[in-house]
């Protein structure tokens, strides 16, 4: 279901400085994370430093996160941010970011991917963390 004008204009007027975010580099992986965002398994998001430095993100910040048919989902705060490289990541982010069987291991193995996908893949490429909370469902 395409989300109307009226309705994202609530939400813009609502949240006027938000930013807007997509997860994955697919559709079947944006749908998949967007579902375990509004679900609040997916509680942090992580990007290279090179993607971050393009759309600088702060904390208290809002974000009107999409699904991949552009529909407006929810809405979440950025209430954390983490500087680190690739290498560093731990096993409380890696759990926060809900994905797989939620591990260390899975999340490097998975991001290795997503980033050698991206092009930017090192072991100690720089990261930045995000976590983040719903603070509104908007699909619900």
């Amino acid at each position: 279901m395409k989300t109307t004008n009226k309705v994202m204009t609530l939400i813009e007027n609502k949240y006027p400085k938000a930013g807007r975010w997509v997860f994955g580099d697919s559709p079947a992986m944006q749908d998949e994370l967007t579902e375990l965002v509004t679900k609040g398994i997916k509680t942090a998001t992580a990007c290279s430093f090179h993607a971050y430095s393009c759309d600088p993100e702060t904390i208290g910040h809002h974000y009107i996160v999409f699904d991949s048919r552009e529909n407006p989902v929810c809405v979440v705060r950025v209430t954390a941010m983490h500087l680190m490289k690739f290498s560093e990541m731990t096993a409380e982010l890696a759990w926060k970011e809900g994905e797989g069987d939620r591990s260390l291991l899975n999340w490097q193995l998975e991001h290795q991917r997503f980033f050698e996908r991206e092009g930017t893949f090192s072991s100690d490429m720089e990261i930045v963390v995000f976590e983040f909370k719903v603070v509104e469902n908007i699909l619900s």
